[in-house]
Order: C-alpha cells, then sequence, then structure tokens
C-alpha cells in the first residue's frame, strides 16, 4: 500500500512521521520524505512487506547501530500497518550523487585524489561490516553515493544486511553477483568480496570487469546468458591467458582509455582477483584491508607533474616515470621512505601516512625560493626532526621543513598507525 501526502506512521519506540512527499522508488519499496520531531529523514517502505524474521533484522540492526559513518543505516522501525511497514533513515546530503553517474560521465571526480579516497572509503565501510559480523549480500553500483570534490561515500540500501551466515532472501543483482552466486549459493563475506573487486574495478575503469567481446556478440541478454559471461565462463577482459574477451573499441572506451594510465600494482591485483582461482575459490579472495593496502600503494605512486602542474602516476614497479598528461619525465629522486614506501616528493603533491583519507603532509615550494622544495605539516601534532648533523628540530602544525637528504621525521601521535614510525627523505 502507497502511503499518502500527510499520512502518519508510528515507530515501535512511540513517535510518529508525516509524509510530506515521494522521493523515488525502486523494486522493493517506495522511499518517502518524512518528518519526524521537526528534523527531516527518509522513510522507506516497502510494497510488498518481507517476512517476520526480516522485520526482526531490521530491528537488530537498528539496535546495534551502523558498523561504520560510511552507512546510512536504518536508524527507526515502524509499526506493522496498513499490510506493511518500512524503516526511518538519514536523508542523502545534496552533494552526493549515484555512482551510476560516474559511470555514465554524468558527474566526474575533481581528481585522483578524490577517486582513491571513495575505494579507500568503501574498502573501510565493508571491513567494518564484515568485523561487525555482518554480510551485505546485495552488493552493487546503487548501493552508493559519492561527493565528487573530495571522495567521501554513503552506503545506502542496509536493510538487506544480515549476520554472517544467514540469508535475507535477495540473492543480489546481476553483473555484481559472485559466480557462486549466480550459480545458486547462498550470499556471505566472500562473496561481498567478489562484489567488492567488481565495484572498485568499475570506480577506477568505469567499465564492467566480465564485459568484453563475448557480451558485445551476445544477440540478447538473457537469463542463460547472463549465468555463463557472470558465471560459469566469466572471463576477466585483461586475462592474460585468455583474449576471448577483451574490450572492444568504440564500444568500451573508458577502459581503454584509463587502464594504461594505473600503475602496475592496481592492475595485476584485478588480474589476480579475477583470475580463475579467485573465481571459483570463493575463501581466497582479498580481504578489505588488503585493498586498502594497495589503494595507499597506488596513492603513494599519485604526484603533481611539476612540468604541466596536472596530477599523474608513477609506475615504481615498471620503472615507468613519464607523466600521462604532458609526456614528459617526472624527477623521482626525492622521496620520503617509510617502512617499505616511497613517496614521491614533487611541488602540490599531497602525502598520505596511514590509510584514512586525510592528507598528512603536502611537498611545497620555499616561500622565498622557488627552487627549494619542503614539506608542510598539515596534522593536528609537532613532528621531530633529527638532522645528519645530529640537531634535533620540532615542526609545527602548519610549518614545515626543507628537503634534505637524510632528514629523518618521527611523526606526531595524531597519525593514527604511525606514532613512533620515523620516515627518511632522500633527496
Amino acid at each position: 500500500m502507497e502511503l499518502k501526502k500527510g499520512a502518519r506512521v508510528n515507530l515501535t519506540f512511540g513517535n510518529q512521521a508525516t509524509v510530506i512527499k515521494e522521493l523515488g522508488r525502486g523494486g522493493q519499496g517506495i522511499v518517502y520524505l518524512v518528518d519526524l520531531d521537526g528534523q527531516r529523514m527518509a522513510l522507506k517502505w516497502y510494497i510488498t512487506p518481507p517476512d517476520e524474521k526480516f522485520y526482526k533484522n531490521l530491528e537488530r540492526n537498528i539496535r546495534q547501530g551502523a558498523p561504520s559513518d560510511a552507512f546510512i543505516w536504518p536508524e527507526y522501525l515502524t509499526q506493522k500497518e496498513n499490510g506493511s511497514f518500512g524503516y526511518i533513515m538519514k536523508l542523502r546530503p545534496s552533494d552526493y550523487f549515484e555512482f551510476g553517474n560516474y559511470l555514465l560521465a554524468r558527474k566526474n571526480f575533481k581528481s585522483f585524489n578524490a577517486m582513491l579516497a571513495a575505494a579507500m572509503k568503501i574498502c573501510n565501510g565493508f571491513m567494518m561490516l564484515h568485523r561487525f559480523g555482518y554480510s551485505y549480500q546485495d552488493l552493487n553500483d546503487g548501493n552508493f553515493f559519492i561527493r565528487p570534490t573530495d571522495g567521501d561515500v554513503l552506503i545506502c540500501d542496509n536493510d538487506n544486511v544480515m549476520p554472517q551466515g544467514e540469508k535475507s532472501g535477495i540473492m543480489g543483482k546481476a553483473r555484481y553477483m559472485a559466480p557462486e552466486i549466480v550459480a545458486g549459493g547462498i550470499p556471505d563475506k566472500y562473496s561481498d568480496r567478489f562484489s567488492l573487486s567488481v565495484i572498485l574495478f568499475m570506480l577506477f575503469f568505469a567499465n564492467h570487469p566480465f564485459e568484453g567481446a563475448k557480451v558485445v556478440a551476445c544477440p540478447c541478454m538473457t537469463e542463460t546468458f547472463e549465468k555463463r559471461f557472470y558465471g560459469s565462463e566469466a572471463i576477466f577482459i585483461y586475462s592474460p591467458s585468455d583474449k576471448s574477451n577483451l574490450p572492444v573499441r568504440g564500444v568500451h572506451q573508458n577502459v581503454i582509455k584509463r587502464w594504461p594510465l594505473f600503475p602496475s600494482t592496481l592492475k595485476k591485483t584485478f588480474i589476480d582477483q579475477f583470475s580463475e582461482e579467485k573465481l571459483w575459490h570463493p575463501n581466497t579472495r582479498m580481504i578489505e584491508q588488503e585493498w586498502e593496502r594497495i589503494i595507499s600503494k597506488v596513492r603513494d605512486e599519485l604526484v603533481v607533474c611539476p612540468h604541466c602542474h596536472e596530477e599523474t602516476f608513477v609506475d615504481i614497479e615498471d620503472n615507468k616515470f613519464k607523466c600521462i598528461n604532458c609526456g614528459d619525465d617526472i624527477d623521482v629522486t626525492k622521496q620520503l621512505k617509510l617502512n617499505n614506501r616511497s613517496l614521491i616528493l614533487t611541488a602540490g603533491t599531497k602525502l598520505y601516512i596511514n590509510h584514512d583519507n586525510t592528507p598528512d603532509a603536502e611537498v611545497d615550494f620555499f616561500p622565498s625560493d622557488k627552487n627549494l622544495l619542503v614539506i608542510r605539516n598539515l596534522t593536528q601534532s609537532c613532528w621531530h626532526i633529527d638532522t645528519p648533523s645530529g640537531k634535533v628540530k620540532v615542526v609545527n602544525p602548519n610549518e614545515f621543513l626543507p628537503i634534505l637528504n637524510g632528514l629523518k621525521i618521527s611523526f606526531g601521535s595524531s597519525i593514527k598507525e604511525a606514532a613512533g614510525t620515523k620516515g627518511e627523505v632522500i633527496a
């Protein structure tokens, strides 16, 4: 049953929400703008109500709360009335846009930094979800709202989230389901991890990882073909061992253009995650923390070109240091060594010491000497610098240190996971 403007919906904790207008609808239900005690929120009302188990699961999820701030989590449950029920959640802010807009180029990330931040936020969200003992079960492109300026992500449609090992009755969306789910298995954290890899690939390359020549040659996409292309005969479009499903020029322009731009670390990871072994052995798939490590490594290779001043990737593993925009060589001799990481130092490049999305430092020019590079402290704590001559200096927040060979930086406690870690400048 649909709700009319002005209808009052009773919540389980005793208050009422008043329907203002419809915001949108999908296969499961209708989303309304509602007023709850003077606050505007969203109500998802089910057209065909799920069963009692689903209702109890929603009640439990609301009681336990969201795994992280990445989720637009159900906050209040309605009473069962008029043959159905629903739940209330926060509204999506107006500067966040559906993932599909980025796939269709209706929206674009402001920068590669923003794109990588979105990938990191998605991985962290699902890491926290699985730590809470949940599986998502219906991961697809419709689950994400992304802010183009900084890549912040909000994950929606969380009503199908279930404890690991239980099923919601929702198997997932075609093109995003793991092969074992296409074949009739039960969704779990392992199938979530497959779907996560698909989402990340589409985020970076704006193309589905299994949609190449074979899909283009398909006369009509039927359920039988879907089960083949995304299940029993799934072939990664850049599989090194099977070239039958390569991207097609004029059709898959996004991935053809973007694939060469990214460092080999990222490309090799996707080749591995979409290999036959990972497709058919779910427990071998990469966990979210490993994805964070890979994305962090890719971000370490994102620099600002000193010639054209645009973002570009360097590829340390493959010794490729030409700007992807102007083609000039990038000087990679100036680096910040941090454990097993190498952060390239060029003017304008932001440095991330840990896996969050807040830059901890930025490379800049010395105010009175454009030939001297410095590292500016963007954190809220002091850095302690050991010079080659044995002196100790302090760099306060927003202050800088010159990029000189042999300087050792002890990062302050405001950098999570890096307190006590020393970076060494190579110049």
